[in-house]
């Protein structure tokens, strides 16, 4: 079990109903077989996702050092975004440090955990 944080373009989400809507689109779109595949990160998630990957080691870099529950980072849900775990031995330091990042970077965060939508400042 993992920590899992969501991250989406600044165009993304902003209520968690609008979250679940796209996780359910997107776990329909798995399930059904769908062999379209989801676009690379644009520029705002390409930006966050560069940022975490110079901050902390992959788990195929450092397998008992990284942070990440799974590997890799951009694991790519409909509106742009990208789903990732982190390991609960690090969540609380790690979720205080992404939404630092993800407001540097424009990103929108949902922590399904508590469930809460963190938009980036205006």
């Amino acid at each position: 079990m993992s920590f899992d944080l969501h991250a989406f373009p600044s165009s993304g989400p902003r209520t968690v109903a609008e979250v679940h809507q796209l996780l359910e689109a997107e776990e329909q779109r798995l399930l059904s077989g769908a062999g379209d595949v989801l676009p690379p990160p644009g520029p705002e998630m390409a930006r966050f996702l560069d940022e975490l990957e110079r901050h902390w080691p992959s788990l195929e870099e450092d397998p008992d050092g990284s942070p990440w529950a799974n590997c890799p980072l951009w694991f790519p849900v409909m509106g742009g975004g990208t789903a990732f775990g982190i390991r609960w031995s690090r969540a609380d330091e790690m979720r205080k440090a992404i939404l630092e990042i993800a407001a540097r970077t424009n990103v929108i965060i949902y922590d399904r955990q508590i469930p809460e939508v963190i938009s980036p400042p205006s």
